[in-house]
C-alpha cells in the first residue's frame, strides 16, 4: 500500500466512523443512562400480598356452629398490617394437601390499619354471605377520606347491583391509607369476608438530579457528534 493509498483508507475509516459508529454509540449511551434512571425511579414501589393461608386456623370451639376460632391482631404487623379489635377472624380450613385456605371473616365488620409505609393501592376479594353489598370506609393519617362500595343488595333496586361473589374490589388515594373499615349492609354475625389481600405504595417522585443530567448528558453528546465534520 502506497502512501496515496494509506491515506484514502484512513479517511474512509474516519467517514465510517463519524457516519455510523458514532450515532449507534450515541444512541447506546442515551439508552444505557434512560435505563438507569427509570430503574433508580421504579426502586419506589413497595407491595405486599397476604393471603391468610400462612396461619393454621383454630377449630370452631368451644361450640359447634361457631366460626370464631382465631382473632385476628398482630401476626401480620411485620409487613405492615395490623387488625384491630376483636371482630376479624381467621376462617379456613385445611386442604387434603396439608396446606391451609383461610380468609378473613368480620363479625359486624373487619377493622384494619397499616404500619410503616402507608399504601395508597389496595385490592382484595370479597364475599358476603347475605349477598349484601360491602361498604368500605378508607381513612388517611389523620382523617376520613371516602367510602368504596361493592357489588350487591344496598337497600332498594335503584342502587343495588348484581351480587359478584369474589369481587375483586381495589381504590387509590392520593395520600396513604392508615385504615380501614369493611362492614356489609346488614353487617350481622356473618360479616363480610375477604381474601387476597394486596397494598401497596405507588408514590412515583418527581424526576431526580440524576435523571436530568442523564438526559441532558445524553443529549449533548448526541448534538457534538451530529457537528462532527464528514471528511468526503
Amino acid at each position: 500500500m502506497n502512501l496515496k493509498e494509506a491515506f484514502m483508507f484512513v479517511s474512509k475509516a474516519k467517514q465510517f466512523t463519524q457516519s455510523y459508529l458514532y450515532p449507534k454509540l450515541s444512541s447506546a449511551i442515551a439508552s444505557a443512562l434512560l435505563i438507569i434512571s427509570m430503574s433508580t425511579i421504579s426502586h419506589h414501589v413497595h407491595a405486599v400480598f397476604i393471603d391468610f393461608d400462612d396461619i393454621t386456623a383454630l377449630p370452631a370451639e368451644p361450640f359447634d356452629g361457631c366460626l370464631c376460632g382465631h382473632v385476628l391482631s398482630n401476626e401480620y404487623a411485620s409487613q405492615g398490617l395490623i387488625f384491630n379489635g376483636d371482630s376479624s377472624w381467621l376462617i379456613g380450613g385445611v386442604l387434603p394437601d396439608g396446606t391451609n385456605r383461610n380468609g378473613v371473616q368480620g363479625f359486624n365488620g373487619i377493622s384494619l390499619s397499616f404500619v410503616g409505609t402507608l399504601p395508597n393501592f389496595i385490592s382484595f376479594n370479597a364475599f358476603s354471605v347475605n349477598e349484601d353489598a360491602i361498604f368500605i370506609a378508607v381513612y388517611g393519617e389523620n382523617d376520613y377520606l371516602f367510602t368504596h362500595v361493592g357489588s350487591g343488595w344496598q337497600g332498594t333496586e335503584e342502587t343495588s347491583t348484581p351480587y359478584i361473589p369474589g369481587e375483586l374490589i381495589s381504590f387509590t388515594a392520593t395520600e396513604g391509607i392508615k385504615s380501614l373499615h369493611i362492614s356489609s349492609l346488614f353487617s350481622l354475625r356473618t360479616g363480610p369476608y375477604i381474601d387476597n389481600l394486596t397494598f401497596e405504595s405507588r408514590s412515583v417522585p418527581e424526576p431526580v438530579p440524576f435523571v436530568l443530567f442523564s438526559l441532558a448528558l445524553a443529549g449533548l453528546f448526541c448534538r457534538r457528534i451530529g457537528r462532527q465534520p464528514v471528511t468526503r
